[in-house]
């Protein structure tokens, strides 16, 4: 990992920092021994951005030059409406590298909140704002995004024939928490009033979505036969044999399957420009499955060309990267075999709760099922590819899957 940028360092609380040593003849003149400020960011990419213009207002500081900093008052930090500082926010997170289907799911969201109660000056957000949002998106019915047309808001509950989950609800609390915690760094409120606004639950996290029993299992791999030139026949082994999410295995590319000390590893990480990670944990190497060699995964990559993607039939979806096309066909698949369950949802990302869910059960421990699904209580590393596990502790992992 390189060294942090000069000027740039990071509190124990995450927040990057400004900070440069005062040259001893300047200390009597500008009254202190070093510059510090906060960049009000966690993103390092983004404190890059920022410390270029904090490092020229320390320089004249330095020379004795007035600062002209083009700040904003008091009085127009006071007119700044949410929608205005929703502007800003999806600029930032867009530096920050979050997705683009992400940023429109939290504007959807806010502007959701907008149309409950209004596009008010930011400052004057408070907690009873909140509340009222709450009361309100928990009438409101699933998939909101997807009603077309002007209805307002009571003629949609008043038809709704089902309301949101409290599952459904938490998301849009974090993402209206995530978009006013930025309000409150940049400066236009002092408290965010969505801290503390999710609603908590008994059940437990894993009993949202289903795991595939030996009877899905059988369906959909006898489903399978004679279509093994195509994404349709080796998603699902992969999903079953890596724990992998979706996008990561669609937007995999031929050089991404490699050899690594002797052995046929999986590389999921973000090397190509079309090519985007959850997060930073997700990145990581995973041991191919024998399963996979047998049933010829190999071969099938090395007639592929230098350079190809895995699976080069898919289109980029610019939201869903190269998931969208497999993710509906497996949602045809799924009603074909009649994979449904009257308590859980059974889809794609089942095979992940099934193979974490399968290791579970066998004794593995959670760091080392961390590691294959690349969760933050895990993770691989070694020292060139990646983060806490060699490749050798992850081969007892993924050939524990025997389902």
């Amino acid at each position: 990992m390189p060294s942090n940028p000069p000027y740039l360092y990071r509190s124990r609380h995450g927040l990057w920092y400004f900070r440069l040593v005062v040259p001893p003849s300047k200390r009597a003149s500008i009254g202190k021994t070093e510059i510090r400020r906060s960049l009000h960011t966690r993103s390092k990419r983004e404190a890059v951005i920022r410390c270029s213009a904090a490092l020229v207002e320390a320089q004249q500081l330095l020379c004795g030059n007035p600062i002209q900093k083009p700040t904003i008052s008091p009085v127009a930090l006071s007119k700044a409406h949410i929608l205005d500082v929703l502007e800003s926010y999806k600029h930032y997170q867009s530096l920050e590298g979050v997705s683009l289907k992400t940023i429109d799911d939290k504007t959807f969201i806010v502007n959701l909140f907008v149309r409950i109660i209004g596009n008010l000056p930011v400052e004057n957000v408070t907690l009873d704002h909140a509340k009222r949002f709450r009361d309100v998106a928990l009438k409101l019915p699933p998939r909101l995004n997807r009603i077309k047309g002007d209805k307002s808001l009571e003629s949609i509950i008043k038809e709704a024939k089902a309301t949101i989950t409290v599952t459904t609800y938490n998301n849009y609390i974090k993402y209206l928490s995530s978009f006013f915690s930025y309000a409150v760094n940049e400066g236009y409120l002092k408290s965010n009033p969505f801290i503390g606004m999710k609603i908590k639950q008994k059940v437990k996290n894993d009993s949202f979505r289903g795991v595939f029993d030996e009877g899905d299992l059988s369906k959909i791999f006898s489903s399978l036969s004679g279509s093994n030139g195509s994404y349709k026949y080796w998603l699902p082994y992969l999903g079953l044999y890596t724990g992998a999410r979706l996008n990561e295995l669609c937007q995999l590319y031929k050089d991404d399957i490699k050899i690594i000390d002797g052995i046929y590893c999986i590389h999921i990480q973000q090397k190509h420009t079309d090519q985007h990670l959850k997060s930073l944990y997700s990145e990581r190497v995973i041991p191919i499955h024998s399963k996979l060699i047998d049933v010829g995964f190999i071969d099938y990559i090395n007639s592929l060309q230098d350079g190809s993607r895995v699976f080069p039939e898919l289109k980029r979806h610019a939201k869903h990267g190269y998931s969208a096309q497999p993710s509906k066909w497996f949602a045809r698949l799924r009603q074909s075999l009649d994979l449904k369950s009257d308590t859980v949802r059974k889809d794609f990302h089942s095979f992940r709760h099934t193979v974490a869910d399968h290791l579970k059960q066998k004794g593995m421990s959670e760091n080392l099922i961390g590691g294959l699904l690349g969760h933050h209580t895990g993770g691989i590393t070694n020292n060139r590819y990646g983060k806490t596990y060699k490749i050798e502790s992850m081969i007892e992992v993924v050939e524990g899957i025997t389902l």
